[in-house]
């Protein structure tokens, strides 16, 4: 499908999802009485997204924050206004019709940070739409406080809320023993990954606001992990499984907590995550107990969870053989022949996301408290997880074992989120990486034309919609989401979306938008050649039709910097440089030109070669030919056939086409 008819019809789409919503969450739509662990609540408000908005005429190239809109969207449109709106937390494509699925993984929705990437991506996108989502998930995240200060997901009031689970061990209970959320005279019920991306949430919110209140909720969430952490002198730990409220670890039959100490995976998802969260409070108030149990949590994971070795690379934990059973027929059914023995002989290795989600809340400490030494140990493990698998378009399996077939994109996300923090830090520069996989395999897993879904839903017999399930506006609902299981040249490989994708993606999405340019004093610098718009400068980049990128510059800057892109040698006279169309000579500073000073209103324009190559790369058992210009894959071979990725024909093109699109410039930008 050419591009710029996509945005046109991607647009008519999005209007059409938006009268399915509305008709969805009309006045007449009874609402469930979610029986949440408190009733009363703070009050607050949410201060509007201002900012200055303005009709510009831009190269029709990849617009992060056209990306953020459309990551908006899905956010809002995914959800249920009978249930709080509530997200559906998997989209099935795999049946007839598609539909979107309840069950507890809904909780997903804090777990992997959709309450944090809504406030982000209405800053990078100007975006107000389903605005009303924002105050009644806060409302709900509010009323999930207990008394300990600890965030429960409610069992009672929906239908479908003890179907499955996500607990990775026992529920436990008050007097020590354990059990299991089909148990009803359980009602609430907590586990560690459900606090960290909450208290990022939080932390946005305090900042846009001011209001005191969302810091003493996330105080109160601290004091709480303190008292459930295992302390083991210079370590420490949550057993794995579900907590309820005032819930006891001790027992005659379960032995002490370190005989429950989780390795693998269990730690990884129980424990790692909470790092990020703690280290991102603790960057904003310097509250001193959240420095303490994040010192805590980086020394288990690091030294006693099995989970990385000493080099960073991922450990295959016992815990891991039951996902690599599960995985072997999926690998199978396409195309790959393994066997159980042989994905566990791997001693390294394992569940991508939960390895590299643990290793950037890792990071994230690392960076806060400037650890040199942590740092380098991060820096080895994402150099070494680059090797997994295809750091060219930024695929990486979700499970790392022979002949994995597909993606999920939370691995991606995770790996721009490394890439941005590591050079951030100046740990290394990983620039050229963000610029390979955000063009390519992370903007093509974001869901952008559900035209296709209808006719691979149609070759699975009809199937009768659940109770917990809708079928109502599917696709449209679903478009700015992010894929789940992405092959290298199909969008979807088996079933559609979960939901965690998009909730990684979409904070993704946010970092590289924050990082295109940085302002430090009278100096600009530009590190990804993308469009974006900005207070101090507006980027319109020509990539990949043309090697060209042009600045208008809105303030006055002493020193313009702009990276070159990987393929041109620094220190080339092939590159130019100039200034409202008169040449300017340049100074290389590294991989960067340093073009001089820049006045209110001129145009910055720096030209370099760009060209196609050829590049061959197996991605489970499939060889992949690339056709690559410049960083942008334009076309794959053998193409896919059902949501087919790369279908990039109009790329080649060596004049780029230009769009009419409304730019957004916030007031404020938050440092995230």
């Amino acid at each position: 499908m050419d591009r710029r008819k996509f945005i046109g019809s991607s647009i008519a789409v999005t209007g059409a999802a938006l009268l399915s919503a509305q008709k969805i969450r009309g006045d007449a739509v009874e609402k469930f009485k979610i029986e949440y662990i408190r009733d009363q609540i703070p009050a607050f408000d949410i201060p509007p997204y201002s900012g200055i908005r303005y009709e510009d005429r831009v190269p029709d190239t990849l617009d992060i924050a056209e990306r953020a809109r459309l990551g908006v969207h899905c956010l809002t449109a995914n959800t249920d206004p009978r249930a709080d709106h509530e997200i559906y937390w998997t989209v099935h494509f795999d049946q007839n019709p598609p539909v979107m699925v309840h069950d507890f993984g809904d909780w997903c929705q804090n777990v992997e940070g959709m309450l944090e990437s809504l406030p982000l991506l209405r800053m990078a996108s100007g975006s107000d739409e389903g605005s009303h989502v924002d105050r009644v998930w806060m409302q709900a995240l509010l009323k999930s406080i207990g008394p300990d200060g600890l965030i429960y997901v409610p069992l009672n009031g929906t239908p479908w809320a003890r179907l499955g689970s996500g607990l990775g061990g026992p529920l436990w209970r008050p007097d020590g023993t354990t059990t299991d959320i089909g148990n009803k005279s359980v009602s609430q019920v907590t586990h560690p990954t459900l606090w960290p991306r909450a208290m990022a949430a939080m932390a946005i919110y305090h900042i846009r606001d001011g209001n005191p209140m969302w810091k003493q909720a996330i105080e109160q969430v601290i004091q709480g992990m303190s008292t459930l952490i295992s302390n083991q002198d210079d370590y420490g730990f949550f057993p794995p499984g579900g907590y309820e409220p005032n819930m006891k670890f001790l027992s005659e039959a379960t032995g002490t907590p370190l005989q429950m100490m989780p390795t693998g995976v269990l730690a990884l998802d129980g424990n790692s995550r909470v790092i990020q969260g703690l280290a991102q409070y603790y960057q904003l108030t310097g509250y001193e107990p959240a420095r303490v149990l994040a010192t805590q949590m980086t020394n288990f994971v690091r030294f006693h969870a099995d989970a990385f070795d000493v080099q960073g690379r991922f450990r295959f934990s016992a815990y891991e053989k039951r996902i690599a059973e599960a995985a072997i027929g999926y690998c199978r059914a396409h195309g790959g022949n393994p066997t159980v023995q042989e994905i566990r002989d791997q001693t390294l290795g394992g569940h991508f996301h939960s390895h590299t989600i643990g290793l950037l809340s890792i990071l994230e400490f690392a960076g806060v408290i400037n650890d040199k030494e942590l740092l380098e140990w991060c820096k080895s493990s994402y150099e070494w997880a680059k090797t997994q698998s295809s750091s060219l378009v930024g695929f990486f399996p979700e499970l790392i074992s022979p002949e994995y077939p597909s993606c999920e994109t939370c691995e991606v996300a995770d790996m721009i989120g490394i890439a941005v923090k590591l050079t951030l830090a100046g740990a290394g520069d990983y620039w050229d990486d963000l610029d390979r996989w955000v063009r390519n395999h992370f903007a093509e897993s974001q869901l952008t034309d559900g035209a296709w879904i209808s006719s691979f839903s149609e070759t699975f017999p009809t199937k009768t919609v659940a109770f917990y399930e809708t079928a109502d506006g599917v696709a449209t609902r679903n478009l700015g989401g992010f894929a789940g299981w992405s092959s290298g040249n199909e969008w979807c490989l088996a079933h559609g979306i979960m939901h965690c994708c998009t909730g990684n993606a979409t904070r993704a999405i946010y970092y590289v938008w924050e990082d295109i340019l940085q302002v430090r004093g009278d100096q600009l610098q530009l590190n990804l050649l993308l469009n974006r718009a900005s207070a101090g400068a507006d980027v319109y980049s020509f990539i990949p039709y043309e090697g060209r990128v042009r600045i208008k510059i809105k303030r006055p800057f002493g020193k313009v910097l702009i990276r070159v892109p990987e393929w041109i040698e620094s220190g080339t006279t092939s590159v130019a440089g100039k200034i409202n169309a008169e040449p300017r000579p340049l100074q290389w500073e590294g991989r960067y030109v340093n073009i001089g000073s820049a006045k209110v209103g001129d145009i910055v324009d720096l030209s370099f070669p760009i060209a196609t190559r050829t590049v061959t790369e197996t991605l489970g058992t499939v060889r992949y030919t690339f056709e690559v210009r410049g960083n942008t894959v334009v076309s794959v071979d053998p193409r896919g056939k059902y949501g087919a990725i790369y279908e990039r024909a109009y790329y080649k093109a060596s004049e780029v086409p230009w769009r009419t699109v409304q730019r957004f410039v916030p007031d404020r930008e938050i440092s995230w």
